[in-house]
Formats: structure tokens, sequence, C-alpha cells
């Protein structure tokens, strides 16, 4: 003897009810596990992201300190700017990418504030204007002229001159 053939209208109403509930309850967890693996899988894209950027930063810092210290700036000397501007940049405003999209072509940018915006004072170059920071400038300015450079760096006539890094950094900038 069956059950199934003596069942009342509630038996039968409460046992659709509760198949469509189960039914929901597997919908519904079937779509909090993928939006778990779509978290995840984004979380981890992020953090790969983030690793990337950071391998990049870590590179262009090598290049940046190579590039200083073949233009005469120690080590040391940089490494003391870096220190110094550790306390003042935790309430200056970090740029971002979108900044840099923001920004106008390089020809077209004001020229720049002075470097120093840590507090650190540059100190002057240890050598004089050396030809090959003169024609570093001349090159990235796409100007021959040697006379100009010079005066923009506060250099007077063809006579050995001292120039500050900062401004050095500074004219490199206007470009």
């Amino acid at each position: 003897m069956s059950k199934k053939g003596n069942d009342t209208p509630t038996s039968v109403r409460i046992r659709d009810n509760q198949r469509r509930s189960r039914n929901r309850r597997k919908e519904l967890i079937d779509d909090l596990q993928a939006r778990v693996k779509d978290y995840e899988r984004k979380g981890v894209t992020a953090t790969q992201h983030m690793q990337h950027a950071a391998r990049y930063v870590a590179l262009e810092n090598t290049r940046l300190r190579t590039l200083l210290a073949r233009h005469g700036v120690q080590q040391a000397e940089v490494d003391a700017y870096l220190r110094s501007c550790d306390g003042s940049d935790a309430s200056q405003r970090v740029p971002t990418s979108t900044d840099a999209v923001n920004m106008p072509p390089p020809g077209q940018r004001p020229p720049s504030a002075p470097i120093s915006r840590c507090g650190a004072s540059a100190a002057p170059a240890t050598n004089g204007l050396q030809p090959p920071t003169a024609s570093i400038i001349i090159e990235m300015r796409g100007e021959g002229d040697v006379d100009s450079v010079r005066a923009s760096l506060g250099c007077v006539g063809r006579e050995s001159c001292t120039v500050r890094n900062s401004t050095v950094l500074q004219i490199m900038d206007e470009r």
C-alpha cells in the first residue's frame, strides 16, 4: 500500500514547497560559490598586478640610481636625500596613474617648481659642468646651443662653473 496514492493536497503542497526551497537553496549556494571563486580570482589578479608594479618600481629605482651615479651623485647623497624625505612625504598626496594621464605633454608643461620638496638643500656638484651633463641636456632639448644651456644653468662664458644637482634636474624637467 503506497502512501503516494492517498496524498492529501496539503502534503503535496508541503512537498512542492520543500522541493522549491531546496532548489532555491541550491541556486543560492551555487551563486555564492561562484562569487567566492570570482573574488578569489580577482584577488589573485590584483596581487599579481601589485607584485608586477612593485618589481617594476624596484627596477626603475635601480636604473635611476645608476643614472644619478653616472652623473656624479654619490650613493650616500641619494640615501641622505631619501631619508630626509621620509618624514615629510607622509602628508603629501602620492600621484596616481590618472595624474600622469591628465598631465600636459612635456613640451607644454610649465616650468617646474624647485626640486627640493623635502627640505634637504641640494649640495653643489663636486665637479663643474662636465661635457656629458651639457650634452645630455642638449640632446634632451634637441638644440645644439651649448651657450644657452650653460646660461640656463647659471654659467657665464666658457669658464668652468659649479652647478647644483637640483638645477640640473630642474633643467631636465623643463623638457
